[in-house]
């Protein structure tokens, strides 16, 4: 049965689409403005005798620009990690046959398919809308039997019927970016705090690191308000469409195999496989079929204890000398911890870790499968 392109889903994509290419245009606009300040500072200024007509198309002609480079070259940052293995024949378990297959169902060009070398089951599509590219996992193919291997193919061969895979690997893009300057954040703030605790051990330190100090705050301010800047248009951006595309690729998935349950039964499959950090900003997350990175890699952040509680005083009940000083010291740390620092550092880790949604909830989606599938056998 062809594939035809959701409507509703095509005008939301239009409007993440110009958010894209709005928020591409306010950064070309930035760092044009910047550049300008920075030569008028430096005495060497270029004039130019340009109408506001003419530079708003030439900041528009820019952003379109920097979208089209970041739709097709986007996903090489999402798999850039991964140990792609070209298919020899149609690979194990005829994968590739497979999606010949339903690729033909759906009329539309064969997409080529590699096969990645992880233990955690993951499928995306990558690429270009003329060139796309249906990314298995090793793992995948190991956790999901025949009938749900050929679903989660079939919801793939949909995001490309649908023609979605643009605008959301410009967002992937967008996503990717975000991610390094949180990691680069992360690190910044380790340095400020380990600088800001040596000064305050050494005492006249503080007097001496002052001026890093302010420079490292000042820094980690502005690298912060950045990034949580882009997790604000990406929640935005994937807002607009990411939940119609996931349940438009589902309808896809089941008008290719005729078989809901069995696409229920691979997302709640891969639901289960609970991954090590945070997913939701991860730029394979966003392509996934399930908000499930492919390259997952430890993070210090990941340990049970915040950075928060390491800096807190520690004062623990095992604390018993009679003398009455230490005991009001004593009182007063626990006072203190339980409902000033615990408070604050809870409020503070759970900002910190606020991510857009990259898709719609599973338990969601598997009830729409059920309904569909108790539509079917009646």
């Amino acid at each position: 049965m062809p594939l035809t392109p959701d409507r509703r889903l095509q005008c939301r994509i239009a409007g993440a689409l110009a958010l894209v290419v709005a928020v591409n245009g306010l950064v070309l606009s930035v760092v044009a403005w910047s550049g300008s300040q920075l030569l008028s500072a430096s005495g060497r200024s270029i004039e130019f005798e340009v109408g506001l007509a003419p530079a708003i198309g030439a900041v528009l002609f820019g952003a379109v620009g920097l979208v089209a480079v970041q739709a097709r070259y986007g996903s090489r940052t999402v798999v850039s990690g991964l140990a792609l293995a070209d298919l020899e024949g149609d690979g194990p378990r005829n994968v590739g046959g497979r999606v010949q297959r339903l690729a033909t169902q759906a009329d539309v060009p064969r997409p080529s398919v590699a096969v990645a070398d992880d233990a955690d089951p993951g499928c995306l599509t990558v690429g270009t809308q003329r060139s796309p590219t249906i990314v298995v996992t090793t793992g995948l193919l190991e956790a999901l039997d025949d009938d749900e291997l050929d679903a989660a193919l079939a919801h793939e061969v949909a995001h490309i019927a649908n023609r979605d895979l643009p605008v959301v690997t410009a967002v992937a893009a967008t996503v990717a970016v975000g991610d390094r300057l949180l990691e680069r954040e992360r690190r910044l703030r380790r340095v400020l705090w380990a600088t800001l605790w040596l000064a305050i051990i050494t005492g006249i330190g503080i007097i001496v690191l002052a001026i890093p100090i302010i420079v490292l705050g000042l820094g980690y301010l502005g690298l912060s308000a950045v990034a949580r800047g882009l997790l604000g248009v990406n929640a935005i951006a994937l807002g607009l469409f990411s939940k119609a595309r996931e349940y438009a690729a589902d309808r896809g998935a089941v008008q290719l195999t005729g078989n809901p349950a069995a696409l229920a039964a691979a997302l709640e499959t891969l639901e289960d496989v609970r991954p090590a950090r945070d997913v939701r900003v991860d730029a394979s997350a966003t392509l996934g079929i399930v908000a499930q990175p492919l390259a997952l890699e430890a993070r210090e952040d990941d340990e049970d204890e915040h950075w928060v509680d390491r800096w807190a005083p520690k004062l623990t009940p095992e604390f018993t000398d009679p003398d009455v000083v230490d005991r009001a010291v004593l009182y007063v740390g626990r006072w203190l911890r339980e409902w000033i620092i615990t408070p604050v550092s809870t409020r503070v880790r759970r900002l910190l870790a606020w991510r857009p949604q990259t898709h719609p909830a599973t338990e969601a989606r598997t009830e729409r499968l059920r309904t569909l599938e108790r539509r079917r056998r009646n």
